[in-house]
């Protein structure tokens, strides 16, 4: 369905406060970050700047425990959240979730993960200007995946209905128009930033070493800030008193450090930081491709923006196309 509604502006916090009522409602706020919070105050909503961190932490937690064991005995409680409403997600950060639902939900199902996500209510802010100079969304093949999507208008929003949860969640202030959902409302300009999403024949181009992983101090902020990344760990984790009691925990790891691929004998499958500074880039943008027919990088640009060493992936990669041309 491709019909528009129509939410004026003088009626859109009462929207909100409804959506107060009947469940927890998360949105961007700019405190130390701008990050999504549990809102109590709907004036500290913050739809100019992009979200430093995505939402996939509310989803695929970054520490959490998968069962508690005494012996033979294992213990599993899977808690479920309360009925939560996610509203300010940008159109990358919405294919990041569909990506996860893709690795948690379809390929693997996922008794945590899913328990986090089912109830969610997820409510796009469609971007009227790149948030950031670095964001590339435009050069990669993003998704309708939300259950409402808003653009802002001059006295109003346009709201896109994208899944029978979503229409649910339409009230009484929302006006049905005669206009339809066009391609050209999800273009967002200058953001087609990425020449050639193909590298894999570039894989032993010395310039990922020389621009790249030089600078690259192995931080781990790239992977923890990407709204796609699943990289994690299992421990179990007991106290010295009591050896055959303790809890087994999944935590998030990343690729890009060197413990991850350390194994039995204290063996390093990519010891070289730029064999882990190239595998990350190739799994965005090729192997996951490769494997599912989908990319896995959604263009968002936070692992360049929050690079302390400011290290620009994309701008590596046009480098090869220009040198392509000479």
């Amino acid at each position: 369905m491709t019909k528009l509604y129509k939410l004026p502006h003088d009626k859109f916090d009462k929207f909100l406060n409804g959506l107060m009522k009947s469940s927890e409602l998360y949105a961007p706020v700019k405190t130390d970050a701008v990050r999504f919070q549990k809102i109590t105050d709907i004036k500290k909503i913050n739809l100019v700047d992009q979200p430093d961190f995505p939402i996939k932490e509310f989803f695929f937690r970054d520490r959490e425990k998968l069962f508690s064991f005494v012996g033979n005995k294992v213990d599993v409680k899977i808690d479920k959240p309360p009925k939560r409403a996610f509203f300010g997600l940008r159109r990358c950060d919405l294919n990041g979730v569909a990506h996860q639902d893709f690795i948690f939900m379809e390929k693997h199902k996922d008794p945590y993960y899913i328990a986090q996500r089912e109830g969610a209510l997820l409510i796009g802010y469609h971007c009227d200007v790149a948030p950031s100079k670095y964001c590339f969304c435009g050069s990669m093949d993003l998704k309708d995946y939300y259950d409402l999507m808003f653009w802002n208008q001059d006295d109003h929003y346009l709201v896109h209905v994208g899944s029978d949860k979503g229409k649910l969640a339409l009230t009484k202030e929302f006006e049905e128009t005669k206009l339809n959902l066009k391609d050209d409302m999800k273009k967002i300009e200058f953001t087609d930033k990425l020449k050639n999403k193909d590298i894999s024949k570039q894989y032993d181009n010395p310039d990922w070493k020389t621009k790249g992983s030089d600078k690259c101090l192995s931080c781990a902020a790239c992977t923890t800030l990407c709204p796609t990344c699943y990289c994690h760990e299992i421990k179990d984790e007991v106290t010295l008193t009591d050896l055959k009691k303790g809890d087994r925990l999944r935590e998030w790891s990343s690729c890009q450090l060197k413990s991850f691929t350390r194994v039995a004998g204290d063996h390093v499958f990519r010891d070289a930081r730029t064999d882990r500074f190239k595998h990350r880039i190739f799994h965005q943008l090729q192997y996951f491709k490769e494997r599912y027919n989908v990319e896995m990088c959604v263009g968002c640009g936070r692992c360049i923006t929050h690079c302390p060493t400011e290290i620009d992936f994309v701008q590596i990669i046009n480098e090869f196309e220009d040198k392509k041309k000479k």
